[in-house]
């Protein structure tokens, strides 16, 4: 695998957890029952893994490549 496709997964993966944190926030300030809280919390979690899952393989799916291309601009003085 490329490392350009690591790195996006790797970013994609931290972007989402970050979400799933963020719902778990929203969940305690609902003050919920601890079942109802951790029935949510799983449903949270199942749909971010499934996520993160499609995402990457949706990534496997193309050839990804980062170039650096160096511009030259010519100021006219």
């Amino acid at each position: 695998m490329s490392k350009e496709k690591d790195y996006l997964k790797f970013q994609l993966r931290r972007k989402i957890t970050g979400l799933f944190k963020n719902f778990f926030f929203l969940l305690e300030d609902l003050n919920l029952e601890d079942e109802k809280y951790q029935k949510l919390r799983k449903r949270v979690l199942d749909y971010g893994n499934d996520a993160i899952r499609e995402i990457e393989e949706d990534i496997n799916k193309f050839d990804i490549h980062i170039w650096n291309l160096n511009f030259c601009f010519l100021l006219k003085q």
